[in-house]
């Protein structure tokens, strides 16, 4: 929710640009895997020089198969998938409020929501940007909760809950003419059901080798995200650079570093072509494990059974494992008249585990396409 107010960071230069979006995503996972289909709307403009109304609206189409959690069987190394499809429809409004003296500060509540098959979401949020300096400094404070509902088809018991909550604070600051730089904190925090109801586990002192169970993760999740990016322009070249860095710490003690650097340059009048580059490191969670021993069907004080206590928190969701990702890719967005601008845009997207105990297959890799228009009116 509160990425959504990022934008505030930079409120001074959005005003006045009345505008539509369309975006197409198509997200296709190697072997078969997860494929998303995306399509996405959005619009902002100014109902009155102190009023701005934008809104979202987003639908994706889910299909393919996922790691269940379950490790390869003997004499295999492909971990098991299960099949699926989902459909997801969400959408957000945000009201940004300029005003002050010279309507330098901008108040935006901010509203979403989300529904799938077996979830359903409910943010509520608001961003207040501060412009000082003469517009050179803009300070950003932001506050988000969102409700969410679990409710998979093959559950037959009461639905399950979860909330969480973040807070924001970021500065965008005018180095010269040419040079931003901006740094923002967030602080978050869940409890209530943080599991994934399609994840399995195994435990290899369960007699039946082919029957896993629910993985259990903790129900409190606090996290910490620092993000640092300088954007300069190189007069030379007629383009412009941008390096990134944001620093992810939680309670599952899951620490990740991530780099990006971006490059903008202008060809001509009407078209500007943008290659880019992301690299994360991700540690594991500290109840990540491929399997354990030990046998969940059995008391723990069991003098036939095999003397093993289960921990309280298990999963062998390869995200939560110590892994990298590699993303690269190139877009194009071309200037057609003086209010429509069309973009295209090719990313390729690798993961790569590194505990050299999770199987390669559990890591995916996959092509991402997109394609949309903005039309300011």
């Amino acid at each position: 929710m509160l990425a959504l107010g990022l934008p505030a960071l930079s409120a001074s230069r959005l005003r006045g640009e009345d505008h539509t979006d369309y975006r197409f995503h198509d997200y296709r996972e190697e072997a078969e895997r997860i494929h998303v289909q995306t399509h996405s709307a959005l619009f902002e403009f100014a109902l009155q020089p102190s009023l701005t109304l934008s809104g979202e609206f987003v639908y994706d189409a889910i299909s393919g198969a996922s790691p269940t959690g379950a490790p390869p069987p003997p004499g295999s190394d492909q971990v098991p998938l299960a099949h699926l499809s989902d459909e997801r429809w969400a959408g957000n409004l945000a009201t940004a409020i300029h005003w002050g003296g010279s309507q330098n500060q901008t108040t935006t509540p901010q509203l979403a929501y989300s529904l799938e098959n077996d979830y359903e979401s409910v943010g509520v949020a608001v961003t207040h940007a501060v412009e000082l300096n003469q517009k050179n400094t803009t300070l950003s404070f932001g506050l988000a909760y969102t409700y969410d509902e679990i409710f998979p088809e093959f559950w037959n018991g009461d639905r399950e809950f979860k909330n969480s909550g973040e807070a924001l604070i970021g500065v965008s600051q005018l180095l010269g003419p040419k040079t931003i730089l901006s740094a923002s904190f967030t602080f978050g925090t869940a409890q209530g059901y943080l599991a994934d109801p399609y994840k399995r586990f195994r435990f290899s002192d369960y007699p039946l080798p082919e029957v896993t169970f629910p993985e259990k993760r903790p129900e409190h999740r606090e996290k910490e995200v620092g993000y640092f990016s300088l954007t300069h322009f190189v007069t030379p070249l007629n383009g412009s650079a941008e390096l990134s860095y944001r620093i992810y710490h939680d309670s599952y003690e899951i620490l990740s570093h991530t780099v990006g650097v971006s490059w903008f340059q202008k060809v001509g009048e009407h078209i500007l072509i943008s290659p880019m580059f992301r690299f994360m490191d991700q540690s594991a969670a500290y109840f990540y494990a491929v399997q354990l021993r030990g046998d969940p069907t059995v008391p723990p004080d069991d003098p036939f059974g095999p003397g093993v206590v289960i921990p309280a928190a298990y999963s062998a969701d390869y995200r939560l494992s110590s892994l990298q990702t590699f993303t690269y890719g190139l877009s194009a967005a071309v200037k057609i008249k003086d209010r429509l601008t069309l973009d295209l845009g090719y990313r390729r997207y690798e993961m790569v585990g590194r505990d050299h105990q999770t199987s390669k297959s559990a890591y995916p890799a996959a092509n991402i396409f997109t394609a949309g228009f903005r039309w300011w009116f």
